[in-house]
């Protein structure tokens, strides 16, 4: 066989360029070792951390000026089903897909959860005793709260949105009145202390610059909890957690990627999500794969997990409530 022969019989070898909002966290490493090792023919992939508003806008930029840009993302569900609307995403029927209840994917294929994370309240437990914790919104409304309250800011935060998802989901399960009550309060008397990152909030509630964290994401408390910090869910049924997904996509101009749709249906084998499931904060999403450590939030495929693109209207409808009411 001459030079030309063999190199026509080659496979084409794409290097994946993977865009995330994980944080660097125990295990995201092993994943992508371990598709190296599985496809010993592909380059190492390329993985670039940022929040999801960063990554939004630098996928923006760099194809309005004909950059190499990501291959692959894996972000916030808000965040992939906001690209997936403004047709940033392409199609990916993965045949491993078959595996996942309907709702963990888009009937398009354009994005696909690989991971279970939710949004809850969580306190400070050495700062804040038993008897101290709210039991409901009117409660968390009161005075008592005041100079204890932190939270991701609802309308100027430049690294993402997702506490303004959860604080918007509030109405849906303690009512109208109830969650107006509750945005009034937070406009004046127990005016909470903000935070543009929920990272930078979960490390104030810790240092006792809050008692209570009200936007606090799975994989800012798990990476807490787990290396044993003082944190713990607030459970109170009218703010119960929002589960929502950890999601994947293709991004447009990818599609002739062979490697980026390999690695995309690397994240949905059984192997991959065994190594997802020991990332600190998001569970398997892969029927019959469960986390390691305790998820504390039960879910099966039948739960409801947010937002759906219903959600999608519904949190302009609430940013206009927040802008209108100052709230940070």
């Amino acid at each position: 066989m001459n030079e030309k022969e063999g190199d026509s019989n080659m496979k084409k070898i794409d290097r994946v360029v993977v865009y995330g909002s994980l944080g660097l966290r125990p295990g995201l490493s092993e994943l992508l070792w371990a598709f190296r090792k599985k496809h010993k023919l592909e380059e190492f992939p390329i993985y670039l951390d940022d929040h999801p508003f960063q990554i939004r806008e630098r996928i923006r930029r760099e194809r309005e000026n004909e950059m190499r840009t990501a291959d692959v993302v894996l972000l916030p569900h808000y965040m992939a089903l906001q690209l997936s609307e403004e047709g940033i995403l392409a199609r990916h029927p993965s045949a491993e897909l078959d595996s996942y209840p309907r709702k963990f994917r888009d009937d398009s294929h354009r994005w696909f959860a690989i991971g279970v994370t939710f949004m809850s309240m969580a306190y400070n437990s050495k700062r804040l005793g038993e008897k101290d914790l709210p039991e409901s919104l009117d409660d968390l409304s009161s005075q008592k709260m005041r100079g204890r309250l932190g939270m991701q800011s609802l309308t100027d935060s430049k690294a993402g949105n997702l506490g303004a998802y959860y604080i918007a989901y509030l109405k849906r399960t303690a009512g109208s009145n109830k969650w107006m009550n509750l945005l009034h309060a937070l406009a004046g008397p127990i005016r909470p202390k903000t935070y543009d990152c929920i990272d930078h909030l979960i490390q104030g509630l810790i240092d006792g610059a809050v008692r209570i964290g009200m936007t606090v994401y799975s994989l800012a408390y798990f990476r807490e909890k787990t290396s044993g910090s003082p944190v713990a869910l607030l459970r109170m049924k009218e703010a119960p957690p929002m589960l929502t997904f950890t999601s994947a996509g293709l991004v447009s101009g990818a599609e002739e990627n062979g490697s980026a749709r390999r690695f995309l249906d690397f994240l949905l084998s059984e192997e991959a999500q065994r190594i997802i499931g020991t990332i600190a904060g998001i569970a398997p999403t892969r029927p019959g794969i469960s986390a390691p450590y305790p998820f504390e939030i039960k879910y099966e495929s039948t739960s409801v997990f947010h937002p759906d693109t219903t959600h999608l209207e519904e949190i302009s409808t609430a940013l206009r409530t927040f802008k209108r009411l100052q709230l940070p």
